[in-house]
């Protein structure tokens, strides 16, 4: 299972060990456990494109633990592909957090912002208003404005945003 794994070769590999089906989340949370970011980031691509149960709540929980090595942006973007509604609250508390961090580039937030569009929820839209606000840094205000499609409404200058 190395390099970019399509829907197809996912479900080759589950039909080759249907065990894959059951054990996958379970398979997640062990190497969460033992800080195996490699293992969780091979198994839960396999599980996004598997659609597993239970993969939005495993994510969560890994995101939620601020655990330093996971991939953050990866599994951010798993939950914009996987997680609808319920991924909602974790994936703003992730952009809370890191946003004094994420500097100068913003490119967690900028997941987060992604994979809220994605969701697309009015628990999400209302989440991306949220961060169009003057508390948050103005990159970050900026890409949100742009997912939500306002930000001539909020008075953005593209250039000098840009620049």
């Amino acid at each position: 299972m190395n390099g970019f794994l399509t829907e197809q070769g996912a479900r080759a590999v589950a039909d080759r060990y249907p065990e894959t089906y059951g054990s996958i989340v379970p398979w997640i949370r062990e190497a969460a456990a033992a800080g195996d970011w490699t293992r969780v980031g091979k198994f839960t691509n396999l599980a996004a494109a598997l659609r597993a149960a239970g993969l939005d709540e495993v994510v969560q929980e890994i995101l939620d633990s601020g655990a330093p090595g996971c991939n953050a942006e990866d599994l951010v973007e798993i939950l914009g592909e996987v997680g609808g509604g319920s991924a909602v609250a974790c994936l703003f508390r992730v952009a809370e957090r890191s946003v004094s961090e994420d500097a100068p580039a913003y490119w967690l937030c900028q997941k987060v912002i992604a994979s809220l569009g994605e969701i697309g929820t009015p628990q999400a839209l209302e989440c991306l208003r949220r961060m169009t606000a003057s508390s948050w840094a103005d990159v970050v205000r900026w890409h949100t404005a742009v997912e939500l499609e306002i930000e001539e409404e909020l008075g953005f200058d593209e250039d000098r945003m840009l620049a």
